[in-house]
């Protein structure tokens, strides 16, 4: 099956890329359409699609792509135009034809190209619980044989590549950028690598390729969907040996439950949209125990009936108190930086720095310092300048939010529950 929309013929130059289309009406017709060339389960409604590179990473991408396609430097150009006809050979004929009638004067948009690439969108669920922002969000199965662990799959390892590769370059020569002939050779591997694993995959004719509805987890007490990604879900007879195992001569850590007592802190400094902003990120030792009674093996409360979440991960390491306080202190400074990203994505451009008090930044799959996590964080008060703020921030939860930790749904954990 060939996706090129014109056989042999060249994708059309791309448009400056100086406008950026709405975010919030990105999909064009054919893409858009696609969801109901599907039946999908009653709790997806009438279905979503979901990048897996954040249109905020391929906004980035598309910014470049008319510089180097125009390019003095013949290896550049020669490099940026292989991988721009990529693109538009992998949209497949009716997606392109859609890109170039929505650009101006037949020119497409890079921006719209790479959001409609169909390899790059997975259809699932309307408003996952888990939904990453900007942050990769894979498409995962199982492992064969493995004791729950999960893998991506194919497309989503060459996506992955291809996002490093990039963000490695955006990032070089002290954040100016490299964006060479070697790294569109780059990019042009990593795409062909993700068109070829998607083209194994039937989809008789149609534009969106089949949803993986095995990765996803509807919870009816809650309504919630959630992704798998790559956390393992080990089987229930497992789950109880390892609660069981991890429970033994637990310590109590009741008198931490009502303490505002600081446990770990960290103060980080950014440019967030112009402003100097200095952030302190507190753990109160009673945000501590929530960790503990939610996220560990060991001190999990199977009483509490107010979960909000489908599904609980849990940090296997920690076995006391002060276990959790030290990955606490671990990860603070790494989802403290992450908070100023957050923030300069979503709430950047506030007239008044103020403006950001009481926001919650509540955020999946976040790259801590080479772990996977879920955070959750408010921002309790802004002080400084406008120029300047200081922010103080607590946070209130963090999890394994990958291969870092198990995950159970809830009702894995009232089976085990009822025998532990």
């Amino acid at each position: 099956m060939t996706t090129s929309p014109v056989a042999g013929r060249p994708a059309p130059p791309p448009s400056t890329a100086r406008e950026v289309p709405d975010k919030n009406k990105w999909a064009v017709g054919p893409l858009n359409d696609g969801k109901q060339a599907y039946a999908l389960p009653t709790e997806w409604k009438s279905g979503a699609l979901h990048h897996k590179i954040s249109k905020e990473r391929l906004s980035s991408m598309a910014e470049q792509v008319t510089p180097a396609w125009n390019s003095k430097n013949r290896q550049v150009q020669d490099a940026a135009r292989a991988f721009w006809n990529l693109c538009w050979s992998v949209a497949g004929e009716d997606v392109a034809r859609a890109v170039a009638m929505a650009g101006h004067g037949g020119s497409p948009n890079p921006h719209r190209l790479l959001w409609n690439l169909p390899l790059m969108v997975s259809l699932g669920p309307q408003s996952p619980a888990n939904d990453p922002g900007m942050n990769f969000d894979p498409d995962t199965e199982p492992v064969p044989d493995g004791p729950g662990t999960r893998r991506m799959d194919a497309v989503s390892l060459a996506l992955k590549a291809l996002e490093t590769a990039w963000l490695n370059a955006a990032e070089a020569d002290n954040g100016r950028g490299v964006y060479d002939a070697a790294l569109w050779t780059t990019l042009h591997g990593h795409l062909q690598s993700a068109h070829m694993a998607a083209e194994r995959v039937a989809r008789g004719g149609r534009v969106l390729y089949p949803p993986l509805r095995e990765q996803w987890v509807f919870d009816a007490t809650t309504k919630q969907n959630l992704r798998k990604g790559l956390t393992p879900f080990p089987t229930t007879e497992r789950g109880l040996r390892l609660f069981a195992a991890a429970r033994v001569n637990a310590p109590s850590i009741a008198a931490y439950a009502g303490s505002a007592t600081a446990a770990a802190t960290a103060t980080v400094r950014a440019t967030v949209s112009g402003r100097r902003v200095t952030l302190t990120l507190t753990a109160a030792e009673k945000n501590v125990h929530h960790v503990c009674v939610r996220h560990t093996l060991t001190f999990f409360d199977f009483t509490d009936a107010s979960r909000p979440r489908p599904i609980n991960t849990f940090w296997p390491g920690v076995r006391t108190f002060a276990d959790a306080t030290a990955l606490a202190a671990t990860l603070l400074p790494g989802i403290g930086r992450s908070c100023l990203r957050e923030l300069d994505r979503t709430l950047g451009n506030v007239v008044k720095a103020d403006d950001w008090l009481d926001e919650v930044l509540e955020i999946s799959n976040e790259d801590v310092d080479g772990r996977m996590v879920f955070y959750n964080v408010q921002l309790t008060e802004v002080d400084g300048t406008d120029e300047a703020p200081v922010i103080q921030a607590v946070i209130e939860s963090f999890a394994p939010d990958g291969a870092d930790g198990p995950g159970f749904t809830r009702g894995d954990l009232d089976l085990i529950a009822g025998r532990l």
